[in-house]
């Protein structure tokens, strides 16, 4: 099996499906998809696990987490590389590689990986319900936000790309310091960073490594209540899990951290002047 897969009807723009990180939502090109190939909408993508396509065909059912992002299989467009994926085994028997092993892969885990690579995504490639994920939209993916709700698109300048972030030369009390508060008593999160987002602020969370998904609910709904009560409404800010390293990065090249846990000094901390 050669390394480079080329679906029959990737690239047509008759049959193609893009996804416009403009409007948050897919605009079909040409004729209108057949409804049992509906194309999902990007809060959907965030909840799916996805049939990914790997470079064997052995016919073993690999653990996913054994597999390298090396190891996933790419398709080949007019534009170029992408890491391909399916909505489900269906799907994947139709339209995939013939003969490719697969795994399954949370969404978010899969856009991860595409955004640690820099690699853009296509799901279900080759059918009329095919979505291309801009590598724009993936950070937000990532951290568990719908590019298309207000809040997401309020923070994109220019609209598709990531927020502009800024380091606050100051920040508003009584806010702050309830911020402060706040995070002290969230148990779970270990480092926070509050930045500008265009007019509104974002506060990115690092949860612990064995932080549960739903604790980053908890966060960003208390986080909300008190972007509510402080600055009008909740809408003035954006709460981002750090979970992706590339998104992380970019929070800490900005500015150091509000809030970071402390933990006790140990023995050797204390030898090594830590």
């Amino acid at each position: 099996m050669t390394e480079e897969w080329r679906p029959d009807q990737a690239d047509p723009p008759d049959e193609a499906t893009v996804r416009d990180p403009e409007r948050g939502k897919a605009e079909p090109v040409g004729e209108s998809e057949p409804p049992e190939e509906r194309e999902p909408g990007l809060a959907e993508l965030i909840a799916m696990d996805l049939v990914v396509p790997i470079r064997s065909s052995g016919g073993a059912v690999p653990d996913p987490s054994r597999i390298p992002s090396e190891a996933l299989r790419h398709g080949q467009d007019s534009r170029g590389q992408f890491l391909a994926a399916f909505t489900s085994l269906d799907s994947f028997a139709n339209y995939g590689p013939p003969g490719s092993d697969s795994i399954t892969l949370p969404a978010r885990s899969l856009f991860e990986r595409a955004d640690q690579a820099g690699e853009r995504v296509l799901i279900d490639p080759g059918s009329a319900a095919q979505v291309e994920v801009a590598a724009g939209v993936l950070p937000f993916l990532i951290a568990g936000i719908d590019p298309a709700t207000p809040e997401a698109l309020r923070a994109r300048r220019p609209l598709g790309a990531l927020p502009q972030l800024e380091a606050p030369a100051a920040i508003p009390e009584p806010f702050g310091s309830a911020l402060q508060a706040a995070l002290t008593e969230l148990t779970e999160v270990q480092r926070a960073w509050l930045l500008r987002a265009g007019t509104g602020w974002t506060v990115g969370i690092e949860l612990s490594d064995a932080a549960p998904l739903a604790e980053f609910d908890a966060v960003r709904n208390r986080l909300h209540a008190l972007a509510a009560e402080h600055l009008g409404s909740r809408r003035e800010l954006i709460v981002t899990d750090l979970r992706g390293r590339a998104l992380r990065d970019r929070y800490a090249s900005i500015a150091a951290p509000i809030y970071e846990i402390k933990r006790e000094q140990g023995f050797l901390d204390r030898l090594l002047g830590r």
